[in-house]
């Protein structure tokens, strides 16, 4: 069993490549979210999808928690 001191990740998808950003708390992932959904609404960001995963630490990988059009949150 592995345990990642940042345990949260955020993918953002801009429709070419996907940046992954990786947090210690579920509170600060999605202040990301809000961040970028907020950039999203301005037109400042071009991300057209973000992924939200947590660390499995039974099975050491990466699982899906969340997935998000940035336009309705």
């Amino acid at each position: 069993m592995t345990r990642k001191s940042k345990p949260w990740a955020v993918v953002l998808d801009p429709g070419r490549e996907a940046t992954r950003t990786e947090h210690t708390s579920e509170a600060k992932a999605y202040q990301q979210v809000r961040d970028v959904a907020a950039g999203v609404k301005d037109g400042s960001s071009s991300v057209t999808r973000i992924r939200v995963e947590q660390w499995d630490r039974d099975y050491s990988r990466w699982q899906l928690f969340d997935l998000i059009d940035p336009t309705d949150f």
